[in-house]
């Protein structure tokens, strides 16, 4: 009988496939020990409210591949996880694109302090941690160093992640979001899309999990903003 150190291997493995992601031997390891930290931590620091390991893996890692999609994401470009918490998107983006650098921002220091553990752990060199407020961030970011991709995950509204995103968004940057489809926040981003600060939204239906249907947003940065 597998394991269940097999049995998340194997589903962390197959949930790849289905998102079109061929992840390597060593990959997979890095994840895997990445979901290790998290339970070891879970208990004395408030990383997640959930406590099965294969539900942690689902939600924090799994889902996280959504965003490893290198026809919107540069293989070498800078990526800004905006309200990282336990490093969710971006402790998975840094794994799978190792060309990547990824910095993590939180304004929480022990859920950053735990990131910052998991990265020197793991040896993840192109992962950044980062203290502090989005708007702390944008007004002492050189322009030249604003972020070809910044992601979120569960941290606001999309209207509200919009006007976060704006200032630390190159031109052509993009906004990746991981929503339930036609949702009243979509309605509420309308005004703000049609702004020229914004050149256009994108949206990509991702694989089931569980029983509301998501999708990837990807909102372009306006070249003129």
């Amino acid at each position: 009988m597998p394991t269940t150190d097999q049995r998340l291997r194997k589903r962390l493995c197959q949930q790849g496939e289905r998102r079109g992601l061929d992840l390597s031997a060593g990959q997979v390891d890095a994840l895997m020990r990445y979901l290790e930290l998290v339970l070891q931590a879970r208990p004395h620091l408030n990383l997640t409210g959930l406590r099965d390991p294969e539900r942690i893996l689902d939600v924090l890692i799994i889902e996280s591949l959504d965003f490893c999609r290198p026809d919107l994401i540069p293989t070498s470009g800078r990526v800004l996880d905006l309200g990282t918490g336990a490093g969710v998107p971006g402790m998975t983006l840094a794994i799978w694109g190792g060309a990547l650098h990824v910095t993590l921002l939180d304004r929480t220091r022990k859920k950053i302090a735990f990131v910052r553990h998991a990265a020197l752990t793991l040896g993840l060199h192109n992962c950044h941690p980062a203290w502090g407020s989005a708007e702390e961030l944008s007004r002492r970011l050189p322009p030249d160093e604003r972020f070809d991709a910044v992601v979120a995950r569960g941290v606001g509204s999309i209207a509200h992640l919009m006007r976060l995103a704006r200032p630390l968004l190159r031109p052509h940057g993009k906004l990746l979001l991981r929503k339930p489809p036609d949702s009243p926040e979509h309605r509420e981003a309308e005004t703000l899309l049609a702004s020229p600060a914004w050149a256009g939204l994108r949206t990509f239906p991702l694989p089931e999990s569980g029983a509301m249907p998501w999708v990837l947003l990807a909102i372009e940065h306006s070249v003129a903003a």
